[in-house]
């Protein structure tokens, strides 16, 4: 059983020049943020911190990356991925006296439009962030609802280590580091080669038995006019509906994946 894929994404934007991979120092930084004509403020706290994320996978070349702060919202790994593989992925939910570190990236209308598509199941909104140098910022983020049958769950070391490098080459708060350097990561188990056919084979009757949950939250959506949130809707019941099967059928015979057998 593996996770569902994502909305369709859009055609790429059309690619601009890149930009360095060397850290910024403080000056070139908010040279850079003051000189911004960003379309768009897009807060990121996850793998998109990262170059190699950001620049190199999707294609981003934001014109300023500002370190800052979202007070009120909590960094969690709460966005359903691949069991036994990449189990759990990073998302800012909403926490009283909470406070999540991270970059705001400037980037064109097109660029943003196309990362929404792309990162599939979450919701866009308008937060206020701290600048490290003392400015408000005005930003759009993404985060994901917490679903009944996934919770929060630790992430791989891969993606995990995509963070971390991310929050350094930006230089965000030591602590904040500190704080990531100390998450526990999952730690893959072996499958046999039975168990690797249970899970493929479980996949059409597992996509099959989401349809009436996902169709009803789709419909509903619908009858707004929100046809982007339709999908979304639609796509979070399936992820519920996949890890419910395998926390009721797989977990008890190969281990609960994203959560660490207790030692």
């Amino acid at each position: 059983m593996f996770a569902t894929a994502a909305p369709a994404p859009r055609a790429a934007p059309a690619p601009r020049a890149a930009r360095s991979t060397t850290p910024p120092s403080s000056a070139r930084a908010s040279a850079r943020a003051s000189s911004s004509g960003a379309d768009v403020l897009y807060f990121c706290y996850g793998s998109n911190l990262n170059p190699s994320t950001f620049d190199g996978v999707r294609g981003m070349r934001p014109t300023s990356s500002t370190p800052c702060v979202l007070r009120g919202f909590e960094l969690a790994f709460n966005v359903p991925g691949v069991p036994y593989v990449e189990p759990a992925f990073a998302s800012a939910v909403a926490r009283e006296g909470a406070e999540c570190h991270g970059v705001a990236h400037g980037i064109t209308r097109d660029e943003w439009e196309y990362l929404v598509t792309t990162e599939g199941s979450y919701d866009v909104v308008d937060v206020d962030c701290d600048a490290y140098d003392g400015r408000k910022l005005r930003c759009k983020t993404l985060t994901h609802r917490t679903l009944k049958n996934f919770g929060e769950r630790a992430p791989s070391l891969r993606y995990a280590t995509l963070l971390r490098e991310g929050a350094r080459f930006h230089g965000l708060d030591e602590a904040w580091i500190a704080r990531l350097d100390a998450l526990e990561t999952y730690e893959p188990v072996e499958l046999d080669l039975g168990q690797r056919a249970a899970l493929a084979l479980s996949v059409g009757p597992t996509l099959l038995a989401a349809v009436p949950a996902a169709g009803a939250a789709a419909a509903k959506r619908l009858s707004t006019g929100d046809g982007r949130g339709a999908v979304i809707d639609a796509f979070v019941e399936t992820q519920d509906v996949v890890w419910g099967v395998q926390n009721a059928f797989f977990a008890p015979w190969m281990g609960s994946s994203g959560r660490n057998a207790k030692k």
